[in-house]
């Protein structure tokens, strides 16, 4: 049984404790925030020039969400739905981050189904890998069913193919949390910590033409909490981020990790790079999300706080970071420049799906 499903293995306790949060951008650069509601509604809250609309864009009861945004600028849903016998589980990849609120909605009611989930099971995480280029686009299914935990993956590019039950390679046995992803090959991330040396170990699904990958990642910083898989420049390798005593990071197939920052027991949460630069976003032991980032060619700045709580993020072409966060029954969606340094503030009522300021 695995006993903790976290996206890029990002090691925060109250991962799944809070309802859903999401934020993409369009072409335009403006954020767009998805949230699922205490009801199962999922709403999306389109923010610019000061303004905000919220309205409901998919007209089913949502249990678990994840939706992320690739590279490329396209969006990936996974959605598992409430059947009144059970859940659901509908996918899609590629999706234009150019939609209406109205294309948002016809888009989500066609997700494809991925069939697999038995009778009476219950959804209780859903967690892309990372989208790298050339990759597939791998989901990781955590449900209960009927009291037992259960854990699939499948391929959101091709869902009709369903879920196949994800079965830790054995060098990769014993370790948690795990995430799906890919070095080359599809497979496993898994972080054993241990009274020693922690370890962190990548071992594809079984042998593709007699090839196999099982990558050890050395010399992670002492106490490590917390691993990010992050794009890279290697094709179908992540970026690896570690933190514990300190941050660092291994480029590509590099066994030799670069430090980041002399920050101790951050919870890595996202990371994003494009010609604007790279930027790396962490929790400190009180919740609040801080920002390294580095201009190309550069050296890491300094940590700059963003938001005293929980929060998810985007950055846009031009280095504009946005972050949303719920506060109370609003939802803040703030602006920073690449640096951090704070823009303008817009506040939504999350209470009243059409509320329009």
């Amino acid at each position: 049984m695995i006993e903790a499903l976290m996206a890029h293995l990002a090691l925060y306790p109250d991962a799944a404790a809070t309802p859903p949060l999401f934020i993409v951008h369009d072409d335009s650069g403006a954020p767009l925030v998805f949230h699922v509601d205490g009801a199962g509604r999922l709403l999306l809250a389109r923010t610019g020039s000061g303004t905000a609309q919220v309205e409901p864009v998919a007209g089913v009861i949502v249990r678990a969400a994840d939706i992320r945004q690739a590279g490329d600028g396209s969006v990936a849903v996974a959605l598992a739905v409430s059947t009144g016998a059970g859940d659901a589980l509908y996918v899609g990849t590629g999706i234009p981050a150019t939609l209406d609120n109205a294309g948002w909605r016809v888009r989500l009611a066609t997700l494809a189904p991925c069939p697999g989930l038995p009778a009476g099971a219950r959804v209780t995480r859903l967690a892309f890998g990372p989208m790298l280029a050339g990759a597939p686009p791998l989901l990781l299914v955590g449900a209960s069913v009927h009291g037992t935990s259960r854990t699939w993956y499948c391929n959101a590019a091709t869902p009709a193919l369903g879920l196949q039950a994800l079965l830790v390679p054995a060098a990769a046995r014993g370790a948690h949390p795990v995430a799906v992803g890919t070095y080359r090959l599809p497979g496993v991330w898994a972080l054993r910590q241990g009274d020693g040396q922690d370890e962190l170990r990548f071992a594809s699904f079984g042998a593709t033409f007699g090839w196999q990958v099982d990558v050890v990642y050395p010399n992670l910083p002492a106490r490590t909490r917390s691993v990010l898989l992050a794009h890279g420049s290697m094709p179908n390798v992540p970026d690896v981020f570690a933190a514990g005593d300190a941050i660092v990071v291994y480029r590509g197939s590099n066994p030799v990790p670069q430090r980041v920052a002399a920050v101790a027991g951050a919870r890595l949460l996202w990371s994003a790079r494009n010609e604007a630069g790279e930027f790396l976003a962490f929790a400190d032991d009180e919740g609040a999300v801080w920002l390294l980032a580095r201009s190309p060619r550069e050296a890491w700045s300094a940590p700059v706080r963003l938001t005293r709580g929980r929060a998810v993020l985007t950055v846009t072409d031009d280095g504009t970071i946005f972050a949303a966060a719920r506060e109370g029954k609003m939802l803040a969606v703030r602006r920073f420049d690449g640096a951090g340094a704070p823009g303008p503030v817009v506040a939504v009522a999350l209470g009243d799906p059409t509320i329009h300021i």
